[in-house]
């Protein structure tokens, strides 16, 4: 009885040094930006079409109806300029950031992700904007506020 336990364990540990870490990696390569009403400051659910020419992962997004989003950061850049172009209006905000990029191994048997740091505002056009979260990952729900009306 004793020899099937130990065969059985054994196959248990080495079949889980064959697992990956990679995916439980908590760095983000993007922020993450939460809308919220200036005079009540209750989350406000917004429609923009974003674009940037610092964009690594395309053009621009589309969001409706949202009151957060996750926007990505160029690691090749030090700062990146968004506009969000009102969706049915003609109304246009911009906000521009800085940033550090920094390089993770979590495994040496995972590739190299990026992660950001010192996360700080440029200008923006906004009417107000805080950055309660200063390095991009898994642990902060919001990296940037915007208030506006």
């Amino acid at each position: 009885m004793k020899k099937p336990f130990i065969i059985l364990s054994a196959a248990i540990v080495f079949s889980c040094n064959d697992i990956e870490n990679c995916d439980t990696n908590d760095q983000l390569d993007f922020f993450i930006l939460r809308f919220y009403d200036l005079d009540t400051q209750d989350p406000k659910k917004v429609a923009f079409q974003t674009s940037s020419s610092g964009f690594i992962y395309g053009e621009g997004f589309y969001f409706s109806d949202s009151t957060a989003i996750g926007l990505p950061l160029n690691p090749d850049e030090a700062s990146i300029t968004y506009q969000f172009d009102s969706v049915g209006t003609d109304v246009t905000h911009r906000l521009t950031l800085s940033y550090q990029t920094n390089v993770s191994i979590f495994d040496p048997d995972c590739p190299p992700s990026f992660y950001y740091s010192n996360l700080d505002t440029v200008n923006y056009t906004f009417d107000s904007l805080a950055i309660p979260g200063t390095i991009t990952n898994n642990q902060l729900t919001t990296n940037v506020e915007v208030y506006f009306q």
